[in-house]
C-alpha cells in the first residue's frame, strides 16, 4: 500500500472513531428525568431541643429588609453560622445561623462570650467585636472577618418554635464561656431566653 493509501485509511480510520463517538454522545444527551426523595424535599428537621457544642464557621453580614415603620430603615445582620459537633445521628452537617442584628449588641456580647472570648476594650465606652474585617465598607455582603472567633468551638443551648404551622430552630441562650464573667463584669446580664427576649 503506498503513502496516500495509508493516509486514506487512517483517515477512514478516524472518521470512524469520531461516528462511533458522535453516536454515543447522542446517546448520552438523550431525556431523562431528576427524581428526589420525598421526605429530603420536605428539608431538614430542626435537632431537638438541648445544648449543643458547636464550631464558629464565618459570618455572611447582610442589611435587614426595609422597615417600614422607621421609614425604610435598613440595620446590619452579622449572620454568624456554626456548625454543631459531635452528633453522628445527624446523616448531614447541621448549621445553624445566629442573625445577631446590629440593633440588639447585648446578644452580639453574649456570641463572642459563648466562645469564651471577651469584647475588646470589654470596659471601654465602646466594646467591639474581637478581629477585623476587609471588603467594602458600604455593602455588608463583601465584608470577610478575621479573628480570633475562626475556628473557636461554644455551647449553644437551641430550641424550637412554631412559624406558619412548621417546626423551626431557635437560639435559646448562648452558654458563657468567659472564666469568672459575673465577677469580671457585674453589670453584663446573658439573655436567658433570646427567643422570648429578642
Amino acid at each position: 500500500m503506498g503513502l496516500s493509501g495509508e493516509r486514506k485509511r487512517q483517515r477512514l480510520i478516524k472518521r470512524n472513531i469520531n461516528s462511533k463517538l458522535k453516536r454515543k454522545q447522542l446517546k448520552l444527551m438523550c431525556a431523562f428525568k431528576m427524581k428526589y426523595d420525598q421526605e429530603k424535599l420536605e428539608g431538614l428537621q430542626p435537632v431537638p431541643a438541648g445544648i449543643y457544642k458547636v464550631l464558629f464557621v464565618e459570618f455572611k453580614p447582610k442589611k435587614s429588609k426595609p422597615n417600614l415603620a422607621k421609614g425604610g430603615a435598613q440595620s446590619l445582620n452579622l449572620n454568624g453560622k456554626v456548625k454543631i459537633l459531635d452528633h453522628p445521628e445527624f446523616e448531614t452537617d447541621r448549621f445553624v445561623i445566629a442573625n445577631l442584628n446590629e440593633g440588639i449588641p447585648s446578644f452580639i456580647q453574649d456570641f463572642v462570650h459563648s466562645f469564651g472570648l471577651e469584647m475588646e476594650n470589654q470596659l471601654s465606652d465602646e466594646p467591639s467585636l474581637p478581629g477585623s474585617w476587609e471588603g467594602d465598607e458600604n455593602n455588608p455582603e463583601t465584608w470577610k472577618y478575621h479573628g480570633p472567633l475562626t475556628a473557636k468551638t461554644a455551647e449553644w443551648e437551641l430550641g424550637i418554635k412554631d412559624y406558619n404551622g412548621r417546626p423551626t430552630q431557635t437560639i435559646k441562650r448562648f452558654v458563657c464561656a468567659v472564666p469568672q464573667c459575673a465577677t469580671k463584669f457585674p453589670k453584663i446580664r446573658h439573655s436567658t431566653d433570646m427567643a422570648k427576649n429578642g
